[in-house]
Protein backbone atom coordinates (compact mmCIF):
# COMPACT_ATOMS: atom_id res chain seq x y z
CA UNK A 1 0.00 0.00 0.00
CA UNK A 2 3.00 2.15 1.19
CA UNK A 3 4.30 1.54 -2.01
CA UNK A 4 1.15 2.53 -4.37
CA UNK A 5 0.78 5.79 -2.77
CA UNK A 6 4.44 6.68 -3.12
CA UNK A 7 3.80 5.68 -7.03
CA UNK A 8 0.74 8.04 -7.25
CA UNK A 9 2.58 11.05 -5.41
CA UNK A 10 5.44 10.90 -7.54
CA UNK A 11 2.78 11.08 -10.69
CA UNK A 12 1.50 13.62 -8.95
CA UNK A 13 4.39 15.45 -8.22
CA UNK A 14 5.10 15.30 -11.90
CA UNK A 15 1.91 16.70 -13.38
CA UNK A 16 1.09 12.79 -14.74
CA UNK A 17 -2.29 11.21 -12.82
CA UNK A 18 -3.41 7.68 -13.71
CA UNK A 19 -6.57 7.59 -16.15
CA UNK A 20 -9.72 7.27 -14.86
CA UNK A 21 -12.44 4.79 -16.40
CA UNK A 22 -15.83 4.47 -16.56
CA UNK A 23 -17.49 1.84 -17.90
CA UNK A 24 -21.08 2.36 -18.77
CA UNK A 25 -24.46 0.20 -19.14
CA UNK A 26 -24.31 -1.23 -23.03
CA UNK A 27 -27.35 -0.98 -24.72
CA UNK A 28 -29.19 -3.90 -25.50
CA UNK A 29 -32.08 -2.32 -27.85
CA UNK A 30 -32.89 -4.73 -30.63
CA UNK A 31 -31.46 -8.28 -29.09
CA UNK A 32 -34.04 -11.29 -28.71
CA UNK A 33 -31.42 -12.50 -26.19
CA UNK A 34 -31.72 -9.52 -23.92
CA UNK A 35 -34.01 -10.82 -21.23
CA UNK A 36 -31.83 -13.97 -21.21
CA UNK A 37 -29.18 -12.23 -19.01
CA UNK A 38 -31.41 -10.52 -16.61
CA UNK A 39 -30.19 -12.74 -14.11
CA UNK A 40 -26.96 -12.93 -14.42
CA UNK A 41 -23.94 -9.91 -13.48
CA UNK A 42 -24.38 -6.95 -16.13
CA UNK A 43 -22.22 -7.15 -18.49
CA UNK A 44 -20.86 -3.51 -17.83
CA UNK A 45 -19.83 -4.83 -14.48
CA UNK A 46 -18.19 -8.06 -15.35
CA UNK A 47 -16.32 -5.76 -17.76
CA UNK A 48 -15.06 -3.83 -14.98
CA UNK A 49 -14.19 -6.74 -12.90
CA UNK A 50 -12.65 -7.98 -16.12
CA UNK A 51 -10.11 -5.17 -16.68
CA UNK A 52 -9.42 -4.60 -12.90
CA UNK A 53 -8.06 -8.70 -12.35
CA UNK A 54 -6.08 -7.98 -15.92
CA UNK A 55 -5.02 -4.12 -15.17
CA UNK A 56 -1.95 -2.44 -15.91
CA UNK A 57 -0.45 -0.43 -13.31
CA UNK A 58 -1.28 3.10 -14.00
CA UNK A 59 -5.35 3.61 -14.10
CA UNK A 60 -8.26 3.36 -12.01
CA UNK A 61 -11.82 1.93 -12.86
CA UNK A 62 -14.79 3.08 -11.18
CA UNK A 63 -17.57 1.33 -9.78
CA UNK A 64 -20.31 1.06 -12.06
CA UNK A 65 -23.08 1.86 -9.69
CA UNK A 66 -21.50 5.52 -9.75
CA UNK A 67 -21.54 5.69 -13.90
CA UNK A 68 -25.08 4.25 -13.70
CA UNK A 69 -26.34 6.82 -11.63
CA UNK A 70 -24.21 10.07 -13.39
CA UNK A 71 -26.13 8.32 -16.44
CA UNK A 72 -29.85 8.38 -15.01
CA UNK A 73 -29.00 11.58 -13.35
CA UNK A 74 -28.60 13.24 -16.50
CA UNK A 75 -31.52 11.69 -18.06
CA UNK A 76 -29.61 9.54 -20.24
CA UNK A 77 -30.18 5.87 -21.40
CA UNK A 78 -27.39 3.42 -22.29
CA UNK A 79 -28.06 3.82 -26.22
CA UNK A 80 -27.27 7.49 -26.33
CA UNK A 81 -24.19 6.84 -24.57
CA UNK A 82 -22.85 4.71 -27.44
CA UNK A 83 -24.26 6.79 -30.10
CA UNK A 84 -23.21 10.47 -29.39
CA UNK A 85 -19.64 10.60 -27.86
CA UNK A 86 -20.91 13.80 -26.49
CA UNK A 87 -23.16 12.58 -23.95
CA UNK A 88 -21.20 9.74 -23.09
CA UNK A 89 -18.22 12.80 -22.34
CA UNK A 90 -20.89 14.17 -20.29
CA UNK A 91 -21.11 11.41 -17.93
CA UNK A 92 -17.53 10.46 -17.96
CA UNK A 93 -16.77 14.35 -16.85
CA UNK A 94 -19.86 13.92 -14.20
CA UNK A 95 -18.25 10.60 -12.54
CA UNK A 96 -14.64 12.11 -12.78
CA UNK A 97 -13.45 10.08 -15.60
CA UNK A 98 -10.71 10.45 -18.00
CA UNK A 99 -12.26 7.98 -20.37
CA UNK A 100 -15.92 6.27 -20.72
CA UNK A 101 -16.71 2.75 -22.30
CA UNK A 102 -19.84 2.18 -23.77
CA UNK A 103 -21.01 -0.34 -25.69
CA UNK A 104 -24.45 -1.45 -27.91
CA UNK A 105 -24.66 -5.80 -28.45
CA UNK A 106 -26.13 -6.16 -31.79
CA UNK A 107 -26.51 -9.57 -31.72
CA UNK A 108 -27.71 -11.83 -28.48
CA UNK A 109 -29.38 -14.28 -30.31
CA UNK A 110 -30.26 -17.86 -29.02
CA UNK A 111 -31.51 -20.55 -31.79
CA UNK A 112 -32.00 -24.03 -30.74
CA UNK A 113 -31.69 -26.79 -33.75
CA UNK A 114 -33.66 -29.74 -33.99
CA UNK A 115 -33.01 -32.43 -35.87
CA UNK A 116 -35.70 -33.59 -38.16
CA UNK A 117 -35.35 -37.46 -37.14
CA UNK A 118 -35.80 -36.46 -33.26
CA UNK A 119 -32.99 -39.25 -32.54
CA UNK A 120 -30.60 -36.44 -31.19
CA UNK A 121 -31.14 -33.58 -28.37
CA UNK A 122 -31.58 -30.18 -30.01
CA UNK A 123 -28.64 -28.34 -29.81
CA UNK A 124 -28.93 -24.67 -29.40
CA UNK A 125 -26.43 -22.40 -31.04
CA UNK A 126 -26.14 -18.56 -29.68
CA UNK A 127 -24.00 -15.49 -31.44
CA UNK A 128 -23.28 -12.77 -28.87
CA UNK A 129 -21.89 -9.30 -30.70
CA UNK A 130 -20.80 -6.06 -28.98
CA UNK A 131 -19.42 -2.77 -30.13
CA UNK A 132 -17.37 -1.23 -28.04
CA UNK A 133 -16.14 2.85 -28.06
CA UNK A 134 -13.62 3.78 -25.17
CA UNK A 135 -14.71 7.90 -25.46
CA UNK A 136 -11.76 10.43 -23.62
CA UNK A 137 -14.26 12.74 -21.84
CA UNK A 138 -11.90 15.88 -22.45
CA UNK A 139 -11.86 16.04 -26.20
CA UNK A 140 -15.02 13.63 -27.18
CA UNK A 141 -12.36 11.84 -29.19
CA UNK A 142 -12.89 7.79 -29.58
CA UNK A 143 -10.42 5.92 -29.07
CA UNK A 144 -11.45 2.78 -29.61
CA UNK A 145 -14.10 1.67 -31.48
CA UNK A 146 -14.77 -2.32 -32.46
CA UNK A 147 -16.88 -5.23 -32.64
CA UNK A 148 -16.62 -8.32 -30.49
CA UNK A 149 -18.41 -11.13 -31.56
CA UNK A 150 -18.40 -15.18 -30.53
CA UNK A 151 -20.06 -18.09 -31.31
CA UNK A 152 -21.07 -21.11 -29.14
CA UNK A 153 -22.63 -24.43 -29.84
CA UNK A 154 -23.90 -26.93 -27.66
CA UNK A 155 -26.91 -28.18 -25.97
CA UNK A 156 -27.50 -26.22 -23.13
CA UNK A 157 -29.54 -23.55 -24.03
CA UNK A 158 -29.51 -20.55 -22.54
CA UNK A 159 -25.64 -21.61 -21.38
CA UNK A 160 -24.31 -21.17 -24.90
CA UNK A 161 -25.54 -17.84 -25.01
CA UNK A 162 -23.96 -17.03 -21.46
CA UNK A 163 -20.34 -18.77 -22.47
CA UNK A 164 -20.89 -16.41 -25.66
CA UNK A 165 -21.16 -13.47 -23.95
CA UNK A 166 -18.39 -14.05 -21.64
CA UNK A 167 -16.20 -14.67 -24.26
CA UNK A 168 -17.02 -11.40 -26.04
CA UNK A 169 -16.36 -9.40 -23.04
CA UNK A 170 -12.75 -10.91 -22.20
CA UNK A 171 -11.65 -10.26 -25.92
CA UNK A 172 -12.81 -6.36 -25.34
CA UNK A 173 -11.39 -6.51 -21.76
CA UNK A 174 -8.00 -7.48 -23.16
CA UNK A 175 -8.35 -4.96 -26.24
CA UNK A 176 -9.13 -1.93 -23.63
CA UNK A 177 -6.04 -3.03 -21.44
CA UNK A 178 -4.05 -3.02 -24.42
CA UNK A 179 -5.37 0.40 -25.02
CA UNK A 180 -4.42 1.74 -21.75
CA UNK A 181 -0.93 0.34 -21.79
CA UNK A 182 -0.01 2.11 -24.64
CA UNK A 183 -1.91 5.26 -23.19
CA UNK A 184 -0.19 5.55 -19.83
CA UNK A 185 1.09 7.49 -18.76
CA UNK A 186 -1.52 10.12 -18.29
CA UNK A 187 -1.68 14.08 -17.66
CA UNK A 188 -4.82 14.34 -16.33
CA UNK A 189 -6.07 17.04 -19.07
CA UNK A 190 -7.25 15.14 -22.02
CA UNK A 191 -3.98 13.40 -23.42
CA UNK A 192 -0.88 11.23 -22.91
CA UNK A 193 1.96 12.38 -20.92
CA UNK A 194 5.34 12.38 -23.27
Amino acid sequence: MALLLAFLVALSAAGRVPPVVAVAEFSTVGTAGAPLLLDLEPPNAQLARLLLRDRTPGFRILPVDRVRNATRDLGLRPEELYIWTGRAAAVARAVGADWIVTGRWTHLDLDSLSPSTGEFPAVSVAHAALQVRVVEAATQRILLEETFAATRADGRGTAALVEAVETVLLRAARRIAELLARSAPFDGRGGRSL
